[in-house]
This record gives structure tokens, C-alpha cells and sequence, in this order.
């Protein structure tokens, strides 16, 4: 069973101080009975197994940091897509506030309280997303945070205008967004 803090179980440990033991032994007699094709023979070995043992160490340390690396490429791969859904559900909701406040269409009332319902999560669902942008490139997170800012911001007087303006702040940051998908 192992214990807190130790790497491997007790067996394990024992026969591997019982392996070095006797290899240590078996040098120190060699050593000792001065017979030298004997030697040589332990020392290729020895060699081989220090080289075996350094190989197999650098193997681990690629594997280790080629897996951090890919699991970093997801979890940015993750944001921006998550950004890049909030901020097209943001615009295809202030598309439809537009055309209603612009009175080129005309909808129910039920339609638009879902649309505004979809605001809010579209909204909510970037927020959430625009946290962990700061771990994206800088040029990208700085699109983000720089719309985030604008829309937290926004100072108008009618609700046209609000509806406008964060029309122009979401398409300017998905156009921006779209061109620089390339630094992932």
C-alpha cells in the first residue's frame, strides 16, 4: 500500500535497493579480482543503461510538455470559440432589436421578449467567456476586453442608439476576431 508522499510501494523499493546492492557488490569484486575483460563488459552495460535511462527521461519530459501544449491549444481553441458564439448570437439578436426599433419589421410581442431573453444570455455566455480571454494572445484578448469595455460603457440616450451602438461594437469585434484566428 503506499504510504503519503511516496512514489512507489514498499516491494518495489526493496527489490530495487536489492538489485543495486548486488550490482554495487558485483563491481566492488570485479574491482577487487582486478580481472579486466569482466570489467569492461560491466562498464558497456553500465553505459548503456545510464544512456537507456537519460533517453527514456527525455522522452517523458517531450511527452509531458507536447501533452501541456496541446491541452493549452484546446482550452484557447474552447474560449474563442465560446466568444465567437456569444458575440454571433449577440448580433443576430440585435439584428432582430434593430429591425423592430427601426420599424422595418414588424413582431409579436413573444418574439421579442425571447429575443431579449437571448440577449441577456448571449450577453452572460461572453462575460463568462471574456474571464478567461486573458489567456488567449494579446492581440485577441485585447479585441475582447476592448469590447468588453465598450459595451459596459455604452452611454445613450435612447435605446436606438443602444441598439446601434452595440450592433457596431459586436460586428467591428467579430470582423477584428475572424482576421486574427490565425495567432491560435
Amino acid at each position: 500500500m503506499l504510504e503519503s508522499g511516496d512514489p512507489m510501494p514498499g516491494s518495489v523499493q526493496f527489490i530495487l535497493g536489492t538489485l543495486l546492492t548486488v550490482a554495487v557488490a558485483s563491481i566492488v569484486a570485479l574491482f577487487y579480482a582486478g580481472d579486466k575483460s569482466q570489467l569492461w563488459d560491466v562498464l558497456k552495460l553500465a553505459l548503456q543503461g545510464i544512456g537507456a535511462l537519460v533517453i527514456a527521461r527525455l522522452t517523458v519530459v517531450w511527452a509531458v510538455e507536447n501533452f501541456k501544449s496541446q491541452k493549452r491549444w484546446e482550452r484557447d481553441a474552447s474560449t474563442y470559440s465560446s466568444i465567437l458564439a456569444a458575440l454571433r448570437e449577440m448580433a443576430r439578436v440585435n439584428a432582430i432589436l434593430w429591425a423592430e426599433a427601426s420599424g422595418a419589421k414588424q413582431y409579436t410581442k413573444e418574439y421579442l421578449d425571447e429575443a431579449k431573453v437571448r440577449s441577456v444570455t448571449a450577453k452572460k455566455k461572453f462575460e463568462e467567456a471574456a474571464a478567461a480571454a486573458i489567456f488567449l494572445p494579446d492581440e485577441i484578448s485585447s479585441v475582447v476586453l476592448e469590447l468588453e469595455a465598450s459595451l459596459a460603457n455604452q452611454q445613450c440616450d435612447t435605446c436606438e442608439e443602444y441598439i446601434e451602438d452595440e450592433g457596431y461594437f459586436v460586428s467591428d469585434a467579430l470582423k477584428q476576431l475572424a482576421s486574427k484566428r490565425h495567432l491560435l
